[in-house]
């Protein structure tokens, strides 16, 4: 399969739930050789914050790429310069998909007049962000249920 293949549109309330699944199924499935068993499941706690996951989908440009009725990766943007999600389902990862995923978040914050995008990249993500021209600004350690996560503040201007 080749990424222009794959549909890409926005998303939807009626998306929530495929979105949902497919955000704890992406983490546990690519970040286990990045993030202890017990810092994922800190991290994937957050899916069940019912009026976080409405809100992005409603306030935020928020894209889903679909494998016939399957969704296989979303991504959205936040306040027109905040790369919020981006994640793609594992048997997806390493077509192009991503790479689409975040055109369409570079070429809508430009429209928007931002001139950089920034995001906080976790260490599975912040080698795709590198070789997508993101430069690294500095390490956070975010504490979830007592665990600290690291990830990274990465911006890219546009």
């Amino acid at each position: 399969m080749n990424a222009y293949e794959i549909k890409i549109r926005p998303a939807k309330m009626d998306d929530m739930s495929k979105i949902q699944k497919l955000y704890v199924e992406t983490i546990q499935d690519s970040c286990k050789n990045d993030y202890s068993e017990s810092q994922i499941a800190a991290w994937i706690s957050s899916v069940v914050n019912e009026e976080r996951w409405r809100m992005a989908l409603s306030s935020e440009f928020f894209l889903v790429a679909e494998d016939e009725d399957k969704v296989i990766g979303f991504c959205a943007l936040e306040n027109g310069n905040y790369l919020d999600f981006m994640y793609v389902h594992h048997d997806y990862q390493r077509l192009g998909l991503a790479e689409r995923l975040l055109k369409a978040l570079e070429v809508e914050a430009q429209r928007l007049g931002a001139s950089e995008i920034i995001t906080d990249a976790s260490k599975t993500a912040k080698p795709f962000f590198e070789k997508k021209g993101f430069q690294y600004v500095k390490e956070n350690i975010k504490n979830i249920n007592g665990l600290e996560i690291t990830n990274y503040k990465m911006s890219k201007g546009i």
